[in-house]
């Protein structure tokens, strides 16, 4: 009887630990994830996005990147206004915690009873290469290639040089102060951000000589990922874009260099700088340049709108950031520059991190008009251990998706020197 009674009390125990482990693991909240990732829809139609494990007490909002294309309901449902690509940002809030869900990438066609909306009356192009074409650097360099897919109906611009000229050897001088160079002035600001709540700094760099009775076209600057706006004047690019103006290589232009870390503390990173919400955070920054520092630069500067006059470019996480915005927003973006640029364009595992990527290979690609008039350049350095083989990655994907393109490497490492003379190269051709 003994022997019954404490069998039975071992079977209750362990009943109890199992039903209160049940208890216990019901009790855990279920991350939310984004339940539809892709929309394929046709102009005029409709979808709705659709989450897992929504919370009741969470808000969720939806944004879109482009919003000529798909524009998006406050309940998540998605309109097709025009043929093109657009990607729907989704967020949580908890009280006064808001998380990036995820982003919902969307590809709009024309609907069978209309023509592509994209593409109006042809306008003469220049003859582009059929197939990979080399780019023949000085000696000591690997070769680069670029893909331009022909495209007979183009109506976009600018038209980005078929065969650029690559120089390897970046200028000894070009970071150096010259003393019968007048260089610009350089203006700390801050403006006020929809997307962080908060004011942002910014520097910008005025050309010599700005008036107001001019319009500046603006090449935005973005930094890697452990530092903050004041990258490229450590690096010196007061210097770099004076002497080559003084030089007649580039044409005037206003510098923007913001902090692409979009979180409330966007102070310069410590601990966290391989953390999934230090690196994601830059992913945010698009809607902030969209949504306020275009803006802020268009009210407060006399400055030439338009995809012709908008280049962005980036070094490392700002690499991502500016290939992020460049094939986001193509309406608004016609030249970007990434030198180094870091994981997280496509899925990775890399330093402990694994990210979905903001895109797969084969949706990095641009629109059918814009293939052939945006001018990206890609660069790294031969030695680059920190970004390793990602930047041939993201040149092999466009490749195959037939977007003009110029990639390139050359000796060097994760560092200035590869930097600047990504900067260089880049700077040759904006605004022509």
């Amino acid at each position: 009887m003994k022997k019954k009674l404490l069998g039975f009390t071992a079977c209750m125990l362990a009943l109890s630990i199992v039903l209160n482990g049940a208890g216990i693991y019901a009790k855990s909240p279920k991350k939310v994830k984004l339940k539809t990732k892709k929309l394929s829809l046709q102009v005029g139609k409709k979808k709705t996005i659709q989450l897992k494990n929504k919370k009741k007490n969470a808000a969720y909002t939806y944004k879109s990147t482009n919003t000529k294309v798909a524009k998006v309901t406050k309940k998540g449902v998605v309109t097709a206004l025009k043929a093109g690509k657009a990607k729907i940002s989704v967020k949580e809030k908890i009280g006064k915690k808001t998380k990036h869900i995820g982003n919902v990438a969307v590809t709009v066609t024309a609907s069978k009873n209309q023509p592509n909306q994209t593409q109006t009356t042809p306008v003469a192009t220049p003859p582009a290469p059929t197939a990979a074409q080399t780019i023949q650097p000085p000696a000591g360099t690997q070769s680069s290639s670029q893909t331009p897919t022909p495209a007979p109906e183009q109506t976009a611009s600018p038209k980005p040089p078929v065969n650029p000229e690559i120089q390897e050897v970046t200028p000894k001088k070009l970071h150096i102060h010259q003393d019968n160079v007048t260089y610009g002035t350089q203006v700390n600001e801050q403006y006020d951000s929809s997307t962080t709540g908060k004011k942002r700094n910014v520097i910008i760099i005025l050309p010599n000589g700005y008036t107001e009775e001019k319009k500046y076209p603006v090449l935005y600057l973005f930094h890697g990922g452990m530092g903050d706006e004041n990258d490229w004047v450590y690096g010196n690019v007061l210097n770099m874009i004076g002497n080559m103006i003084a030089e007649g290589e580039a044409e005037e232009m206003i510098l923007v260099l913001p902090n692409c870390r979009c979180r409330e503390d966007d102070s310069a990173a410590n601990a966290d700088g391989f953390s999934l919400g230090h690196v994601q955070s830059f992913d945010h920054f698009l809607d902030d340049f969209r949504d306020n520092l275009m803006p802020y630069m268009e009210n407060n500067y006399s400055v030439a709108t338009g995809r012709d006059n908008t280049a962005v470019a980036g070094l490392s996480m700002g690499g991502r950031v500016s290939l992020n915005i460049g094939f986001s927003l193509p309406d608004q973006v016609g030249y970007v520059g990434a030198f180094s640029p870091a994981y997280g364009i496509f899925p990775y595992t890399n330093n402990g991190l694994t990210e979905e990527g903001l895109f797969t290979e084969d949706t990095f690609t641009l629109p059918e008009p814009y293939k052939n008039s945006t001018f990206v350049l890609i660069n790294t350095g031969n030695q680059d251990n920190m970004v390793s083989g990602e930047p041939a990655r993201y040149h092999e994907a466009l490749e195959k998706n037939g977007v003009h393109h110029t990639y390139y490497t050359i000796d060097g490492s994760h560092d200035w020197p590869v930097w600047r003379n990504g900067f260089y190269n880049f700077a040759r051709y904006l605004f022509k």
